[in-house]
């Protein structure tokens, strides 16, 4: 298995502009960069920020391919991580990878604050079947960038993920994942509240609740409008 490396900055001093490594079976980022180290005599306090498919991949990701990835110190604005995406209802979420992934960041970060909404089974007396999620997703995508940037400098925060599900989604099917870390606990709580209600407001995401009481779009923060059927 062959994976191409393309380094930038004082890591292409380091390493080279251009390797190419052969490993015999997949593996993981932190071995592929363990493995950098050792071979390339990188500095073990220079921090190493990987990018594949035009994101920033965590260590705990496996390479299991021929495969490009890009290395970099951090940026100059500094080392943080913003990473949204748009996910499927088939799309599972490794919790405990990315808690690890991202209290092990940094040091500087004292605090990690997630937010997880999920669908309800009940609205007042209605019984709720299913949420039926749509999205412009290249608008999408670029408006929680946006909103997570932002509250990122609003906010001071190292890290910032947004990962919102589309799709056909049941009772108790997470809807969003909010996880950001800072160096203290104020700012995490409130960034987290804050890009939540962005999120609602300001990205093309669009909702249809199904219940028992009939289906009706959720429009703005809140308000339901019955859908209407040719």
């Amino acid at each position: 298995m062959k994976i191409v490396v393309k380094s930038f900055s004082i890591l292409r001093d380091i390493i080279g502009e251009h390797v190419e490594l052969e490993v015999e079976k997949p593996v993981t980022v932190k071995e592929l960069l363990e493995l950098i180290r050792e071979k390339y005599g990188v500095p073990r306090d220079l921090e190493i920020i990987v990018i594949s498919n035009d994101k920033v991949i965590g260590k705990d990701q496996v390479i299991d391919g021929d495969s490009t990835v890009y290395l970099t110190p951090p940026f100059s604005g500094g080392g943080r991580l913003v990473d949204v995406k748009i996910l499927s209802e088939k799309d599972r979420v490794d919790f405990n990878a990315l808690i690890n992934e991202l209290t092990h960041r940094d040091h500087e970060s004292g605090a990690l604050a997630i937010f997880i909404g999920f669908v309800k089974g009940k609205i007042g007396d209605s019984e709720v079947y299913e949420l039926e999620y749509d999205a412009i997703k290249d608008a999408a995508i670029k408006q929680l960038e946006k909103i997570a940037r932002e509250e990122a400098d609003n906010y001071d925060l190292r890290s910032v993920v947004v990962w919102h599900y589309i799709g056909e989604l049941k009772p108790g099917d997470i809807t969003v994942i909010i996880a950001v870390t800072s160096v203290n606990r104020d700012s995490a709580i409130k960034a987290i509240k804050e890009i939540l209600e962005r999120v609602k407001k300001e990205v093309p995401i669009f909702k249809l609740e199904k219940r028992s009481d009939g289906e009706y779009w959720v429009i703005g923060d809140g308000a339901r409008y019955p859908r209407v059927k040719k």
